[in-house]
């Protein structure tokens, strides 16, 4: 949602520069591996980096919440409360509740929806990261002396995880690591089980303002979820939630099921998509480009030339695939699915170190794409007006190098320099970058039809409709509709839109209809004849492959499961593109094959 200014923070709650000075983000002196959270949990050998891991969240959650070092601080730098953190203002340029809302200003520090994305959100992991290494190092001293070298290395060797979501093994769900309610480790004072921060933060402070009466967690057990025009409030000592009842509880159930769904159609096909585009700017953001590359302002979103698009049409940005997993973690009134509030769910900075890998496997597939020279911010931020012009040394606040300098892109452009990488970065280190994409392409193959892979891709007005929501695909099913189940076999994917801005902004996602098509038994094959068939039907007529019209079916769904006109939510284009893999190797597609079949 972004920009619901009624959840403006109460203005008692600002933050202060502590005794303790300002926070400075300082790159580790060695080198060690960003984990697979998987891994660490149940490999013998890495086990006591996760029983430190875990034990250092308590402690970052017990801090007092006016500690720039605590979790609530450090998570309250991605949107609420749209207070300066460790006193960074942005001068004459810091965010104004009083104002600055009503201009569709963004307040919190984050930047989305452009080309600073990836890299904003990488010195937040080590700001996050390093906190957490500081505890472990203080309990790993704790250990007694038959364990204490064990812990003492685990500690030194310790980076923060990741939870890879579009892996297969997430169609089974969210790991119970994150979902139950206690944990057993192995502590200082022996094994136990301990209250598992994983799964939840209580806030130690309101968080937004009441809503009407039945909408606020104090109702429960008869907790109306909220309408979408506002983030759910969080009362004082009140925990962060996922998909909740209206008792005011996790439904689980609900989340695996979602995760089931999407991990295969769309998180897989968005990253198999997202390994094939080689310009950073199309990879960076959700936003709308045209045919020389210019920010959206520059372009006519209403009907784009195809022409225009048809070399990055079948492409879906991090920051599109990041969207998505962000909604069907969080479902309606849930902290992950929200901007303003994501960051107080633990789950969000695991997801967000992903978001980084992932970042960082880019990079090392095409070392030498990176930022163009400039850039429009047109969300703005709590330091930055709306519209600003945003390049690699613009200072990605409220990160500090030093006390007086912030990092910048540029300076987080080499991981290693930062004393970090990634397993399949230290496999595939000194070879040719198309090893490590043809794993990658591997890693995340959508399905296994080859030869040919046919895209739906839809254009979005944001800010036309209070968000987040979803626009679902569904293939040959004319009376698709909000209550149609996404386990329908006629169901294809979906495009997030996951947080509202000016309505000059535009989104574009693509969802891969392949698997969905081939799913169903309609025609994937290729015609150039005059008489082509109807891709439904199988029969000959006079048009094109994919019949836009006809064949497909979008349909708008707010998190509440209310289905939307479509013009109302924005979608102001669908249109269908298909490209060939390469004969030699199939998990490549040919960018020169790529084919319009109609909008």
């Amino acid at each position: 949602m972004g920009l619901s200014h009624s959840s403006s923070f109460h203005n008692s709650h600002v933050r202060t520069v502590g005794d303790s000075g300002s926070v400075v983000i300082t790159p580790y002196s060695d080198v060690y591996p960003r984990l697979d959270v998987l891994d660490m949990y149940s490999n013998e050998t890495l086990r006591p980096q996760f029983d430190l891991l875990v034990q250092s969240y308590q402690a970052l959650f017990d801090r007092s919440y006016e500690d720039m070092r605590s979790y609530y601080q450090i998570a309250g730098i991605h949107g609420l409360p749209y207070t300066a953190y460790d006193g960074v203002t942005g001068g004459a340029h810091q965010y104004n509740n009083g104002t600055d809302w009503a201009k569709g200003r963004w307040g919190g520090y984050c930047h989305h929806g452009d080309i600073l994305f990836p890299t904003w959100h990488r010195p937040y992991m080590m700001l996050i990261e390093s906190q957490l290494i500081n505890e472990a190092k203080k309990i790993a001293a704790q250990y007694p002396d038959t364990e204490k070298e064990k812990y003492v290395e685990a500690a030194n060797q310790l980076r923060h995880p990741y939870w890879d979501w579009a892996d297969l093994k997430a169609i089974k769900g969210v790991p119970q690591f994150f979902t139950d309610l206690q944990l057993e480790l192995n502590t200082p004072t022996g094994k136990k089980n301990v209250t598992n921060p994983l799964k939840r933060y209580y806030l130690p402070v309101n968080v937004s303002y009441p809503l009407a009466p039945g909408t606020n967690p104090t109702d429960k057990p008869n907790y109306t979820l909220p309408s979408m025009n506002f983030n759910p409030f969080t009362p004082a000592g009140y925990p962060t939630v996922r998909h909740p009842n209206a008792k005011y509880e996790d439904r689980d159930d609900i989340m695996n099921i979602n995760m089931s769904t999407y991990v295969q159609g769309v998180f897989r096909a968005g990253f198999y998509q997202m390994f094939h585009i080689d310009n950073y700017l199309h990879f960076s953001n959700h936003a709308v480009r045209g045919s020389n590359d210019t920010e959206m302002e520059d372009t006519n979103p209403g009907h784009p030339d195809p022409a225009q698009f048809v070399g990055y049409a079948h492409f879906a940005s991090l920051e599109t695939t990041h969207d998505g997993f962000h909604l069907v973690t969080g479902g309606l009134a849930g902290h992950l699915s929200y901007p303003d509030i994501t960051g107080f769910d633990p789950l969000f900075f695991f997801h967000h170190v992903n978001i980084d890998r992932l970042f960082a496997l880019w990079q090392g597939v095409f070392p030498n794409s990176w930022l163009p020279e400039s850039g429009v911010a047109i969300n703005g931020t709590y330091t930055d007006d709306l519209y600003n012009n945003v390049n690699e040394n613009t200072s990605l606040t409220p990160f500090r190098k030093s006390t007086t300098d912030f990092w910048n892109s540029k300076d987080i452009r080499d991981i290693e320099t930062l004393g970090y990488t990634y397993p399949e970065l230290t496999k595939y280190k000194g070879q040719d970058p198309k090893n490590l994409q043809g794993y990658l392409l591997q890693l995340y193959k959508p399905d296994d039809h080859y030869g040919r892979r046919i895209y739906a891709k839809l254009t979005i007005q944001a800010g036309k409709l209070v968000g987040p929501y979803s626009i679902r695909v569904f293939l040959d099913l004319p009376s698709a509709d909000a209550s149609t189940p996404v386990t329908s076999d006629h169901f294809a994917g979906f495009v997030a839109v996951w947080r509202s801005t000016t309505n000059s902004t535009y989104v574009t996602g693509t969802v891969d209809i392949t698997s969905c098509m081939n799913k169903l038994g309609i025609r994937m094959e290729k015609h150039d004849y005059v008489g082509d068939v109807n891709a439904t039907t199988g029969l000959v007529k006079p048009t094109s492959l994919f019949d836009v019209n006809n064949d497909i079916k979008i349909v708008p769904v707010m998190l509440n499961g209310t289905g939307v006109n479509i013009k109302d939510a924005g979608v102001t284009s669908v249109q269908v593109f298909s490209f060939e893999s390469d004969q030699v190797d199939p998990n490549f597609l040919v960018e020169s094959t790529g084919q319009f079949y109609g909008t």
